[in-house]
């Protein structure tokens, strides 16, 4: 019988001690944020200024991707070459003709030609999908 009443007792004691954690905290002063952050925030403008730039390079079809370093004078079949064997297509059966590469932001454009400074690569945030297209 001593149990039963004590039980009650240490449930008052608990969620009287658990209120001396809830209480009013003021929101921080956002005048003081704000001039903290004030400069801060600068818009980025993507634009090529680098020899070689990091891709992601993707097989959306399979999820595989992988990261590469793509010189912005490289030819797209280099890349795609080089892409192949890292994602593991890179069988001597299947010609580089077959595949083809699209700028991710802007596949409506159509597959990428020439070099890859003239198919919108820059500096951050390039992806480059690969997609198996055979003649």
């Amino acid at each position: 019988m001593a149990k039963s009443s004590l039980l009650p007792a240490i449930l008052a004691a608990f969620a009287l001690g658990s209120l001396s954690f809830v209480g009013y905290q003021p929101a921080a002063r956002t005048a003081d944020n704000r001039v903290a952050m004030r400069g801060a925030a600068v818009e980025w403008d993507p634009k090529l200024s680098r020899d070689v730039v990091e891709v992601m390079f993707t097989a959306p079809a399979q999820g595989a991707r992988a990261r590469m370093l793509v010189r912005s004078d490289a030819d797209v079949m280099e890349v795609l070459k080089d892409g192949r064997k890292k994602l593991g297509f890179d069988q001597e059966w299947m010609p580089d003709t077959d595949f083809k590469l699209y700028n991710a932001e802007d596949e409506d454009a159509g597959p990428m030609k020439g070099k890859m400074k003239d198919n919108g690569l820059i500096d951050f945030s390039f992806e480059i999908h690969m997609y198996y297209e055979p003649q």
